[in-house]
């Protein structure tokens, strides 16, 4: 997928209607499938977020316009009956923005690598219209519009930007209750209907344990050389049994029996596993030997089929979610949204990974998961994440993915991506903010967008007028940032402070000693000493 362009005509957070955004300059048919991200920058308050959370936004509203499924609201018929009633919150014609143009290039998976011009046009209070190639007179029917729609939207941020979350939380809300309408209807479930993924805590581990159950030297590769994880070496799976879990998830045949599907698979890939009777809990061990990873290679063949795997069964850790906090969730726009969905205590959780050991670099024995960093733990999610969906035409919105990692990662961030998606015949198209010069730096300029407000507090956005690519972190620092001095701001004021001694007559020879001795190596150090020592031999 490439992104052409966005139009919003309705206001959308700091966006104001009118505002547009273009990315691809030219179609180049030769490196389409060359792997350059952009790179959103701009100082915090600039409206760059806005970007990532508007299209979220949108492929939601169109996710939500082609579903065959979604939740039905209950209600008593006249006769006292639970029926089941379309949901008006789920209107195809009202959408947040309202009212927009979005263009990009996307290969579908039955075009065999050719790119189509795919327009959306969405008026306000009307439906989207989904063209392509520019034929404006023949919009396509939902089943036909769905194949031209990214195949799967990722979105990740670091922080608490729960207006992004906010779209995925509730499409895997919907993807909760489409898997339990499945499992009551007894029907074979494959995987979720909608392309919508949000990493956060509750698929972390997932996302690592299926990148690392598959033979995949290019994948433990980057894991090792990066945060020096060199294997998993065993995990274990808890379902809860317990009766009040039953309950709440249903005591209907159908829903056991399916649930039950979904269990026998994993006992057959695990090393042992046993019931325990005080418990009434479900304990699967797995030892990360060549016998229990082929047996996961040939029940779940790839990577993406096993994590999709694991993110039904973690889904049913919402069970604890009634339909009046779900039907909240699905119409609020509150940026506490994700209050409405409570953490389950460990006791309460219907699936659990625990015991995640690994080994790594440096340390003699396995250690948990739990005892990395937050960089590493960060690194592991965002990376993971690329890896898990590579070779797809999807969007990945990523709010600044390298917040924990230290200088040096954040310097072999983008290289590390590019990694990810070395060799794929499909690239994905991927948005990154960051505050980092050194994502920026290795960035070509037409792929960094730099995001700042007008007098009128209106969002603009420009490309920087020099090249980025290669350039040193001191001058993104200064033209992008707007961050002149390269020292922090107390020694600045410190640095200020023997200027005034200067200017007030003090010892020249003095002052450099002291100036010397207080301020580390920096330019405005070497400039003001090199200033002091004119002033002196000039007498």
């Amino acid at each position: 997928m490439k992104l052409i362009s966005l139009e919003l005509n309705d206001d959308f957070r700091s966006l104001k209607s009118g505002f547009r955004v273009d990315f691809l300059s030219e179609f180049d048919e030769v490196n389409i499938d060359e792997f350059n991200p952009y790179c959103i920058v701009g100082r915090n308050g600039s409206g760059k977020s806005n970007i990532l959370e508007v299209l979220g936004s949108i492929f939601y509203y169109l996710e939500v316009a082609y579903l065959r499924f979604l939740p039905k609201k209950q209600k008593l018929n006249e006769k006292g009956k639970i029926e089941k009633e379309e949901m008006e919150l789920f209107s195809s014609t009202s959408s947040s923005p309202n009212a927009y143009k979005l263009e990009y290039y996307i290969s579908p998976s039955f075009n065999h690598g050719k790119y189509t011009y795919v327009t959306i046009i969405k008026e306000k209070d009307k439906k989207a219209k989904v063209y392509i190639d520019q034929d404006y007179d023949n919009d396509l029917g939902a089943s036909e519009a769905r194949e031209y729609l990214p195949k799967h939207i990722v979105g990740y941020s670091s922080g608490e930007n729960e207006i992004l979350s906010l779209p995925f939380l509730r499409m895997r809300m919907i993807q909760y209750e489409e898997y339990i309408d499945y499992l009551e209807k007894d029907i074979k479930y494959s995987e979720t209907e909608s392309r919508m993924i949000y990493l956060d805590n509750s698929f972390s581990q997932a996302i690592f344990i299926s990148n690392f159950l598959f033979p995949d030297e290019q994948i433990h590769k980057i894991f090792r050389d990066t945060i020096g994880v060199k294997s998993v070496k065993e995990f274990r799976i808890v379902i809860d049994l317990n009766a009040k879990i039953k309950n709440l998830l249903g005591e209907k045949l159908k829903i056991k029996k399916g649930i039950s599907k979904q269990i026998k698979k994993l006992q057959k890939c695990a090393t042992l596993y046993y019931e325990d009777a005080k418990t009434n809990q479900l304990i699967l061990d797995f030892y990360l030997n060549d016998a229990c990873k082929s047996a996961f290679k040939t029940i779940f063949e790839e990577r993406l089929e096993l994590f999709k795997f694991f993110q039904q069964l973690i889904m049913l850790n919402y069970y604890r979610i009634n339909e009046e906090t779900r039907e909240k969730l699905y119409t609020t726009n509150s940026p506490y949204a994700k209050g409405f969905i409570p953490e389950p205590s460990w006791d309460d959780r219907f699936f659990t990974f625990k015991h995640f050991q690994i080994e790594k670099d440096g340390v003699d024995k396995p250690i948990l998961t739990r005892e990395l960093s937050d960089g590493e733990h960060q690194f592991m999610h965002s990376i993971g994440l690329a890896l898990l969906y590579k070779n797809t035409s999807s969007l990945f919105l990523l709010d600044e993915p390298e917040t924990h990692f230290n200088p040096a990662w954040r310097a072999k961030y983008i290289s590390t991506l590019r990694d990810c998606f070395d060799g794929d015949e499909v690239s994905p198209e991927v948005l990154i903010t960051s505050h980092s010069p050194f994502i920026v730096s290795d960035s070509k300029r037409e792929n960094v967008l730099v995001f700042e407000k007008d007098s009128q507090n209106r969002v603009k956005c420009h490309r920087p007028d020099f090249n980025t690519f290669g350039a040193s972190v001191n001058k993104i620092t200064m033209k992008v940032f707007d961050k002149i001095d390269t020292i922090g701001n107390l020694a600045q004021s410190r640095l200020e402070e023997f200027r005034e001694e200067f200017e007030n007559g003090a010892d020249i020879d003095t002052l450099i000693q002291k100036v010397d001795n207080t301020l580390g190596d920096s330019m405005e150090k070497i400039l003001f000493i090199k200033e002091l020592i004119y002033k002196r031999d000039s007498k």
